[in-house]
């Protein structure tokens, strides 16, 4: 018989306390000869486990990444300590929403497939997702009792059935995205600090112009991915943040709903951007530009500053100071975070959001099988995400975990990809460790994010729709509402409208689905937080 969802979270209440203890015991880590639980479900005896035996083979999908997770280190490590040996596919990095409901429409045979939370909301609203409830029972206590209650409601249908298990963001304030800028430039033209607020910004970049001229792209962006254009931003955070705008949804002081074009700042933020595409100080590809565009104008000492987050600069930074590159020292290579607005205005949002989502499609063969092995995988967390204690990682005097270069980033670099479920508690102190494994990685987020959480810790805002469900007027119309606003931004920019059609465009907006997310959004921010 089907639980309710308000059933599961009494189960998972009544055990969270033993679930946040001992998450980071050394003592508890296996030696990669030795995994702990390498028998299915872990503490289940192997003389009551249904699914001992013989195993089959777990075909899974996962998203696209630039190694081939099948002959991976990690792959081996994982199959070792699961049991299980699985077949690994990844979405294309283009079109990667079409190849997915493709597949699903076909009948792809997937056992398993991760995906992003607007791709699991588009399949949960289709009925292709396998409801999860009892088999999480039966053969996942370890993923429900390491998964919080939010994060579960997040996951759910209206029928109180969950269908997917989250892969939640473990740092709750990191500025994400930021800029990279050339400070040995920004040194030769005179200036030795970088901006903080957006009107020192806007003179550091016309100060750039003024000493350089068309020498150089003073500033690049925005930092796109190509194949998910409609879900990405066309104006950076970084200068977001300076008017207030924090999420394409937000709800203001009032307690209601408002998408970002609604916002009082809105028409502020579009004038600063126009006024920086008239001077000559935006690139002028910006509406086409994508991350790989942006990166080799970076790299290639082709911009002075770009919007940029911690995997550009895993791309970038090696080239930029590589002798067969720019030759650059670190200390030519600054980082500026969230940028405050002419008012004192500065809000970036937390991202304590889910960023993946493992889910089953209906007719897949081994449901139960994935779960267990998603089980064994996340009691063994530490061990397939960090490591060994004394050979890839130690723990500091303040008992963070500080990882041993070269063997973790070699050992465990790629480790984060094979994961579907965490223990969010212990996985919120592993984490950090993980961008330690590059400078390039830990460089910006030490000068942004750090810097932050020390000394302005007041900007960052709670992510209020973190943990909202599949809602079927979301599911049906955000990401098309995205794109129009995306276009009507970059139109906004290269002026071919003005804001005189604002008003136009948001009756259109209201007209083509956006009234319809409002009011279903409203209803569950009322019930959610109890308005």
């Amino acid at each position: 018989m089907k639980r309710t969802l308000a059933l599961l979270m009494v189960a998972i209440m009544a055990v969270f306390a033993l679930a946040g203890c001992g998450g980071n015991q050394a003592s508890n880590t296996p030696a990669p000869s030795q995994p702990a639980s390498s028998q299915p479900g872990g503490s289940t005896s192997p003389d009551t486990n249904p699914l001992d035996g013989e195993k089959p083979v777990l075909k899974y999908l996962g998203y696209n990444v630039s190694f081939d997770p099948n002959t991976d280190l990690m792959a081996g490590i994982y199959e070792e300590t699961t049991g299980y040996k699985v077949e690994y596919n990844v979405l294309p990095a283009e079109n990667a929403d079409e190849k997915l409901l493709m597949d699903v429409s076909s009948g792809a045979d997937y056992d398993v497939m991760q995906v992003s939370v607007p791709q699991f909301q588009t399949l949960l609203a289709q009925g292709a997702l396998m409801p999860l409830t009892d088999l999480l029972e039966t053969y996942g206590q370890d993923i429900l009792n390491g998964v919080s209650e939010d994060s579960w409601k997040a996951m759910s249908g209206s029928d109180g059935e969950i269908y997917g298990i989250p892969y939640k963001y473990p740092h709750p304030q990191e500025v994400t995205t930021f800029m990279v800028a050339r400070m040995d430039l920004l040194r030769e033209a005179g200036i030795n600090e970088l901006p903080t607020t957006i009107d020192e910004f806007y003179n550091t970049l016309k100060t750039l112009k003024a000493h350089f001229g068309d020498k150089y792209i003073i500033l690049t962006g925005p930092f796109r991915q190509a194949s998910e254009a409609s879900v990405n931003w066309d104006i950076p955070q970084t200068i977001t943040s300076a008017f207030g705008i924090y999420n394409d949804w937000m709800v203001d002081d009032n307690g209601k709903v408002i998408y970002m074009t609604e916002h009082e700042n809105f028409p502020k933020m579009i004038e600063f951007m126009q006024k920086l595409m008239d001077e000559g100080l935006l690139d002028r590809d910006w509406a086409v530009n994508n991350t790989t565009t942006v990166n080799e104008k970076l790299s290639s000492g082709k911009a002075i500053i770009a919007a940029s987050n911690r995997t550009g600069t895993m791309v970038t930074t090696p080239v930029m100071l590589g002798d067969d590159g720019l030759g650059l020292d670190w200390d030519d290579l600054g980082y500026i975070g969230a940028l405050s607005g002419s008012d004192g205005t500065c809000k970036y949002m937390r991202t304590e959001a889910i960023n993946q989502v493992t889910c089953i499609l209906k007719n897949a063969k081994n449901p139960e099988h994935v779960i267990n092995w998603i089980n064994i995988k996340q009691q063994n967390q530490l061990y397939l995400n960090i490591g060994v204690e004394g050979v890839h990682f130690n723990y500091d005097e303040n008992g963070e975990i500080d990882p041993i270069n070269p063997i973790f980033a070699e050992e465990r670099g790629n480790s984060y990809w094979y994961l579907n479920s965490t223990d969010e508690e212990a996985f919120a102190k592993e984490w950090p460790s993980r961008v330690r494994k590059s400078q390039a990685m830990w460089e910006p987020f030490d000068a942004v994010t750090n810097y932050a959480n020390k000394h302005t810790p007041e900007i960052f805002v709670p992510n209020t729709f973190a943990f909202m469900p599949s809602l079927e007027s979301y599911a049906k119309y955000n990401q098309s509402l995205f794109k129009a606003t995306s276009d009507f931004i970059l139109q906004l920019m290269a002026g071919t409208k003005s804001l005189n059609d604002l008003p136009t465009f948001m009756k259109d907006w209201e007209n083509n689905g956006g009234e319809n997310v409002r009011a279903e959004m409203q209803s569950w921010y009322n019930d959610f937080y109890g308005n």
